[in-house]
């Protein structure tokens, strides 16, 4: 019996230091800070640093600003949302979705 309270709260410590470790991570990717609205690094971040746009150039594959390229660069898709630039019917972020720009919107949407 003795035994299982020691496991126990072994267990406990173990999820308080889990919870505490993950709690010093919020706002760090290996060691770098992080954009919480954005949820990228900071470092990468098009929408807090726009010199990145001019800097990285365009995406050949896609004829978009590589800072801004979701297709590349998936990680940058809850930035978009996070600026209220996505089409979800055409997986894209609305200001490239060519389909948008044409107005063939997604059933339920509406132009902006």
């Amino acid at each position: 019996m003795v035994k299982q309270i020691f496991i126990s709260i072994g267990f406990v410590a173990l999820g308080a230091l889990g919870t505490i470790y993950f709690m010093n991570q919020q706002g760090h990717v290996h060691g770098e800070e992080f954009c919480t609205r954005h949820s990228v690094a900071e470092a990468e971040c098009p929408w807090c640093d726009s010199s990145l746009i001019s800097k990285l150039g365009m995406c050949p594959e896609h004829k978009v600003p590589e800072a801004l390229c979701s297709r590349c660069n998936v990680n940058l898709i809850p930035g978009f949302k996070a600026e209220n630039d996505w089409c979800a019917g055409h997986g894209l972020p609305e200001s490239q979705c060519a389909k948008c720009m044409a107005g063939d919107l997604p059933e339920g949407e509406k132009p902006k």
